[in-house]
């Protein structure tokens, strides 16, 4: 089966392992914590602080990116696996 490229994907394959890192340490730290948040919870904080700096860096707001994907949730929390798989 073939992978599908996406914007987002495209964007963190144009990226050095330092800018990853860099990226994944600047979302870490803006997420918002709370010990009652479960896993799933920050998992989407991170997923769509990716999109947004994915969007930024592309002259896009984050509702222009969005309405390019075929699957904005989707396609945002696969960049965030290749992210911290990356890191590994």
């Amino acid at each position: 089966m073939e992978k599908q490229r996406t914007i987002i994907g495209e964007w963190l394959q144009n990226k050095c392992q330092l800018e990853k890192e860099t990226l994944l340490s600047e979302l870490g730290q803006k997420m918002h914590k709370s010990n009652d948040m479960p896993v799933e919870g920050m998992i989407e904080q991170l997923a769509a602080g990716l999109m947004v700096a994915c969007a930024d860096e592309l002259g896009l707001s984050p509702m222009e990116l969005t309405g390019l994907l075929r699957s904005p949730r989707k396609d945002a929390l696969a960049g965030l696996v290749t992210v911290l798989h990356t890191d590994a």
